[in-house]
């Protein structure tokens, strides 16, 4: 936030509540949105209707409790994290472009004698050897 919009900002109003910056951290921690706009459509329901930015909520209830969890940095972290891992509703394509069947990934995947280890994180691309 500038300077500006400190002074002009409204203290009382846009404070939040302990269980409304709680429920902030639990709608960032949970998995079951792809886009920050999810998590702005579902402020006014936990009685913040001040701002429709999931972000600026966040910002204040730091201010205001100072969660680490909702720290501008923490924040945006989270938020490309599950901005860039790959959609539910994408559809899978196979490794020779077929029609989805993931056979033939698994056979060549099975030859390799390699332990993969942590490649859960990867977020669909292969990694380097």
């Amino acid at each position: 936030m500038t300077l500006d919009e400190i002074k002009r900002l409204d203290w009382v109003a846009t404070y939040p509540t302990q269980e409304a910056a709680l429920t902030l951290i639990e709608w960032l921690k949970a998995d079951d949105w792809e886009i920050s706009s999810v998590l702005d459509r579902r402020l006014p329901s936990i009685g913040i209707d001040w701002t429709t930015s999931f972000s600026m909520a966040a910002e204040r209830c730091f201010q205001v409790y100072g969660y680490p969890e909702l720290e501008a940095v923490a924040v945006a972290q989270r938020v490309a994290e599950a901005w860039m891992r790959p959609t539910r509703s994408a559809p899978q394509e196979g490794a020779t472009g077929g029609s989805g069947d993931l056979s033939a990934a698994s056979t060549s995947a099975a030859t390799d004698a390699r332990p993969e280890g942590r490649e859960t994180a990867t977020y669909g691309f292969t990694p380097r050897r």
